[in-house]
């Protein structure tokens, strides 16, 4: 009998030992619930504030955007008008009387500068570059390059 009550105490310890230790684990697994529980409310939180903030920016942007396109609706409208005046302005008008202008073309030969062909028109270098504002005195001229000169009479 001694031997069956040793192991009814040795059992009862046991349980005892596991029982005392689930409840250790219990507490433990508990508590550590308990701070992720905690963690993830302020993570909630912090959430619903950056989703408050971007409501915020969305909503600023929104007007902003707005703003931009009547913007961009009176710029096009100023465009427009522009355009118009313009076009306008381009139209071909006729002049009270025949328009005569004392130019005529000329061609250079081969190799020949500015100052060079200026000499054999009888003119000079402003004149031609007056006429001419696309000349580049420190380059020959083209062959057969033709330019504008005032007329000899």
């Amino acid at each position: 009998m001694r031997s069956s009550v040793f192991v009814l105490v040795f059992l009862v310890v046991i349980l005892g030992a596991g029982l005392g230790g689930g409840a250790l684990w219990a507490r433990h697994t508990l508590a550590e619930k308990d701070r992720l529980v905690d963690y993830l409310l302020a993570d909630v939180e912090r959430l619903r504030q950056s989703s408050s903030r971007l409501a915020e920016e969305n909503s600023q942007l929104a007007r902003d955007l707005e703003t931009l396109r009547a913007d961009l609706a009176s710029e096009k409208q100023a465009r427009a008008a522009q355009q118009t005046t313009i076009e306008e302005s381009m139209v071909p008008r006729e002049i009270g009387s025949k328009a005569d202008f004392p130019v005529e073309r000329g061609m250079a030969r081969p190799g020949e500068s500015v100052s060079d062909f200026a000499k054999r028109e009888k003119t000079s270098v402003s004149v031609l570059k007056a006429l001419n504002p696309w000349l580049d005195e420190a380059k020959p001229l083209q062959h057969y390059q033709t330019l504008w000169l005032p007329i000899r009479r």
